[in-house]
């Protein structure tokens, strides 16, 4: 095969809306069923300290997932203590997080996901997950259904940069090495277009706003069909 399209996972494959929020609800809920703390309190802290938020940085020093765990629970114990949970409390709930999205329960996938996936499958390409997401996130896509139609999937929290630093798609590109055609498609302008294409690789933003100039542009992954031939 000389094909190869790298596809963004969250907001383009499947979805957990306000992912690291409702986990902590739940959490607490479970815990503290009798909480006068909601939802939208979590959805209003700013959690800090994920490495995607800072994407110019390495992070190699992460990329064993109970490293990334530990350095992630520091930031969820501290989301907790600004909702008033004490921080014995908080360093409890927030070692439970990492079984509550480590796994595919908690995602859905979109309608459209599966027939591109094995459409483009059929044309010849090969499928590469590469995502800024949590250490399982191959578990995840596996539990999904989505590994009959995938040759890998790549996680930057098992690589050490976060997409748009150059450093991930060189990693992408070297793993998988000697196509001729390759693009990637995902839903941001900046992780998913102007990084892939910083390194030559052709992109298609979908599944969100027009905000500046981009050149190829699809509402949803069906129209990915048409750009991609």
């Amino acid at each position: 095969m000389s094909k190869l399209i790298f596809w963004d996972f969250q907001g383009t494959l499947a979805h957990d809306e306000y992912m690291f929020s409702k986990a902590l609800y739940n959490v607490l809920c479970k815990y503290e069923p009798y909480t006068e703390v909601s939802i939208e309190d979590f959805k209003k802290i700013s959690l800090v300290g994920f490495p995607w938020q800072q994407p110019q940085n390495e992070y190699m020093h992460l990329t064993d997932s109970e490293a990334w765990w530990k350095h992630a629970e520091d930031i969820l114990i501290k989301g907790y203590m600004k909702l008033n949970v004490s921080e014995e409390r908080a360093a409890i709930y927030s070692k439970e997080i990492r079984q509550a999205l480590a796994s595919g329960e908690s995602f859905q996938l979109y309608e459209d996901t599966i027939e591109v996936l094995q459409y483009f499958m059929e044309k010849g390409y090969s499928n590469v997950i590469l995502s800024n997401h949590i250490p399982e996130l191959p578990k995840i896509v596996e539990e999904l259904g989505l590994s009959p139609y995938i040759l890998d999937c790549i996680s930057s929290a098992n690589v050490g940069y976060e997409k748009p630093n150059p450093k991930i798609y060189h990693y992408a590109l070297k793993k998988h090495c000697g196509y001729k055609d390759i693009w990637m498609v995902g839903d941001s302008i900046l992780a998913d277009v102007r990084g892939p294409e910083y390194v030559g690789i052709k992109a298609v933003l979908v599944r969100n706003k027009i905000e500046e100039n981009v050149r190829y542009y699809s509402k949803d992954l069906l129209g990915v069909k048409k750009i991609i031939k």
